[in-house]
Order: C-alpha cells, then structure tokens, then sequence
C-alpha cells in the first residue's frame, strides 16, 4: 500500500519565466535535498535549469544551469521570493516538495522575471 502514494505523483509547473526575454516553459522539477540543498531544482524545455533555495540570510538564492552546462552560475543577488514545503508523499526515499518562486533580478549575464509554482517535486 505503500506504493499507491508514489506511484502516481507526477511534477505540476506553471507560471511565466522570462530569461533574458525568452519565455522558458519547466517541464520538470526535483527536490533540491537530491543535489544537496534545500530546495528545488527546475528543469526548462529549452535545456536550461534553475536551482532555487533559500540562503542562510533567508533570501532566496538561484544558480543558473545554461543548456548541457554541468556547473551553474551562481547569482549572487537577492531574486525575489521562494515558498517551498514538503509534501505527504515519497518516492524513491525523496519526500515531495511543493511551492512558489516569484524572481525579478538581474546578475552575472542573466536577467530572471517572472512566477512558477510547482508540486511533486522528488
């Protein structure tokens, strides 16, 4: 019975992101705690990432993953605002996220606007 949970949890993403004027359309998300942080990491149609958590200050901090980049960019301005919380359900020992980022900011090449809200993110 345990399975019936995870079974069925499929990422949910919308909103309107701009990055560097071009529209990126998330199709799918992770727990940030996969990669070592709290908070989540989203994942563009376009090959792009973005990893968004809440630094020690508070303020929610983003890396920018540039398509087939390994190593991100860190933008290290305040970006807006990140609400994050976990969820009921598990899968694969990683407990879902759900939750609100609102970013405007513009640093280190990058010029981030805009909303994505997400859910069933492991």
């Amino acid at each position: 019975m345990a399975l019936w949970g995870s079974c069925f949890c499929s990422n949910k993403l919308s909103g309107n992101v701009e990055v560097n004027g071009e529209k990126v359309g998330f199709n799918s998300c992770r727990n940030g705690l996969v990669y070592g942080f709290r908070g989540v990491e989203l994942s563009g149609s376009n090959g792009m990432k973005l990893r968004l958590g809440h630094s020690p200050t508070g303020e929610m901090g983003v890396i920018v993953f540039a398509k087939g980049e390994s190593v991100g960019k860190e933008l290290r301005v305040p970006c807006g605002s990140l609400s994050l919380s976990d969820q009921n359900s598990t899968v694969n020992d990683v407990k879902n996220i759900q939750g609100k980022a609102v970013l405007d900011c513009t640093a280190e090449g990058y010029t981030l606007k805009g909303e994505v809200s997400f859910e069933n993110c492991h």
